[in-house]
């Protein structure tokens, strides 16, 4: 007659099943893990590069500057999937997550946020593109920044005009800098938030203003300010340095004054003024 295990049999078993559960799952779970970062990794890799083709199609940054989306700009762009998830989170990626266009010393660089509130189907919010330069720049001091705003749709193809404007920092043209403005629609129930990024800037050199030339006599040579009869503007109203040089020597004759003026953005405005040197 075949006999059945015994009690102590059934629980070497058990014990034996119970270390190879803690020896196990554990190694399944850290495989998951490492299996779930690679695809949360890939898919940074996929937004990255939907950047850079982004970039390629419209704008790219200069030197020092940064160009702010959010990944809901890419979809509509039709540059990623609309149905993204974060495998970390088996959520979708917020359609109001930053990313960020970075020109580092002409060195491109690409900067992912994956935080937001807005995880709905982006077939249900409203469609929203941003009209004009998604980078766009304001000359420092000049008037009013013209605003062209956004385009914006529901899913019935209704055009919405109800955009919510924020700018962080405010806006001030009279103030060099980056300004990161957001375009927020609601729609049913439903939001969208799209970014344009506005610096203010200065592009224009001084200007350097006197009147005809100048005629001093040998004994002022080695004394005389050629700065204090010239007009020194700029538009920024900053500090201006200005350098004189000359060849003037110990001799009478005509000769030659450069002026140069520099703004604090480093244009550059040159000019010369003829010196007649007298006894």
């Amino acid at each position: 007659m075949k006999k059945g295990f015994t009690l102590a049999e059934l629980l070497g078993v058990i014990v034996l099943l119970g270390a190879l559960a803690l020896i196990v799952i554990p190694l399944v779970n850290s495989s998951m893990k490492d299996a779930e970062e690679k695809m949360y990794n890939n898919q940074i890799e996929y937004i990255k590069t939907s950047l850079g083709l982004w970039m390629s199609e419209n704008q790219r940054p200069n030197k020092g500057e940064v160009i702010t989306l959010s990944l809901s700009q890419l979809k509509e762009a039709g540059l990623v999937e609309l149905d993204l998830k974060n495998p970390l989170t088996k959520e979708m990626f917020p359609n109001d997550m930053i990313l960020k266009i970075i020109n580092n010393n002409d060195v491109i660089e690409y900067e992912i946020t994956t935080t937001g509130t807005n995880n709905i189907d982006y077939n249900l919010i409203p469609h929203m593109k941003i009209n004009g330069n998604v980078l766009d720049y304001v000359e420092i001091n000049s008037e009013n920044y013209n605003d062209l705003g956004v385009t914006a749709s529901n899913n019935n193809d209704d055009v919405l005009s109800n955009s919510v404007v924020s700018t962080d920092p405010p806006l001030d043209t009279s103030q060099k800098g980056t300004y990161l403005r957001s375009y927020t629609i609601n729609s049913n129930g439903y939001s969208n938030t799209v970014y344009r990024t506005i610096i203010v800037r200065d592009t224009i050199a001084p200007t350097i203003e006197f009147t005809g030339e100048l005629t001093i006599s040998l004994s002022e040579v080695d004394t005389y300010d050629f700065k204090q009869d010239i007009t020194v503007t700029d538009n920024s109203n900053e500090e201006v340095t200005v350098t004189v040089s000359d060849n003037i020597n110990v001799l009478v004759g005509r000769y030659t004054v450069e002026y140069q003026a520099v703004d604090s953005s480093g244009n550059k405005t040159t000019k010369l003024r003829t010196v007649n040197v007298t006894e």
